[in-house]
């Protein structure tokens, strides 16, 4: 009895440990791999077998990569009725209304985000993006300077200033404020591609990654930002770069 019931627990063990992953966690990875046609497919599973605000966020996000920002804002929506306060699934609406050209839209998100999460500097620095768009010049650059405060990492801070320095030049009105640009001969360069005094490969790619992430490309930003750690050999710098990765990482 006692061998026979031990070949049984060992069949179950074995049984079990060849089982397949949830498709939630199962489009994740594909996800991450760059597959995304799968990935949506998988989160499409995943929707079918337990519709949880985590599956439609992310298969949203994957819609969205794919061209279908439509559909993502919908499955956006979706997620938000099952977590209304979820601030990341707000965000991530917010970025995605502006991609659609709703700019009022994204204001309401990015303001109920910031509602919820008082710190949420990029939240506040996107809605002065949507401010810009709909052409409230000063409300924009109120947000910018609040978002610049917001932010504690430094790296943070100078992507938001030459990002707020850029649009405000295509809205023809100077910087001002705690964004606006050093000047001078020994001044940095202030558009977002322009390459600072002491930049290698990996500290151009920081730069990338960060107006990714605050023009909603978080996967982009993600990808860009692991790059610049394999390159960078600075230890205060690298420090810096694994603390900003593991807050961006959390915020999946």
């Amino acid at each position: 009895m006692s061998t026979r019931l031990a070949l049984v627990v060992l069949a179950v063990v074995l049984v079990s440990g060849c089982a397949k992953p949830p498709a939630l966690e199962r489009g994740l990875m594909l996800y991450e791999q760059g597959r995304y046609r799968r990935a949506l497919a998988t989160f499409d599973e995943a929707v079918r077998e337990q519709p949880s605000a985590a599956a439609y966020a992310n298969r949203g996000t994957t819609r969205i990569r794919l061209g279908d920002t439509a559909g993502g804002i919908a499955d956006f929506t979706s997620a938000l009725q099952l977590a209304p306060n979820d601030s990341e699934i707000l965000f991530n609406r917010g970025n995605a209304r502006l991609v659609a050209g709703d700019p009022k839209g994204a204001i309401a998100d990015f303001t109920r985000a910031a509602e919820l999460r008082p710190t949420f500097a990029l939240a506040v620095f996107n809605r002065g993006i949507a401010r810009h768009r709909s052409g409230d010049a000063l409300g924009a650059r109120a947000d910018w300077n609040e978002a610049i405060k917001l932010a504690k990492n430094p790296e943070v801070r100078a992507a938001m200033e030459r990002r707020a320095e850029a649009l405000g030049r295509e809205a023809g009105a100077p910087a001002s404020g705690p964004g606006a640009p050093a000047s001078g001969p020994g001044a940095p360069a202030a558009g977002p591609d322009a390459p600072a005094a002491d930049s290698g490969a990996g500290r151009e790619l920081a730069r990338r990654a960060l107006d990714r992430e605050l023009a909603g490309d978080h996967t982009g930003a993600l990808a860009d930002l692991k790059s610049a750690l394999a390159l960078e050999t600075d230890p205060g710098r690298r420090a810096a770069l694994q603390d900003l990765l593991r807050m961006w990482e959390d915020a999946r």
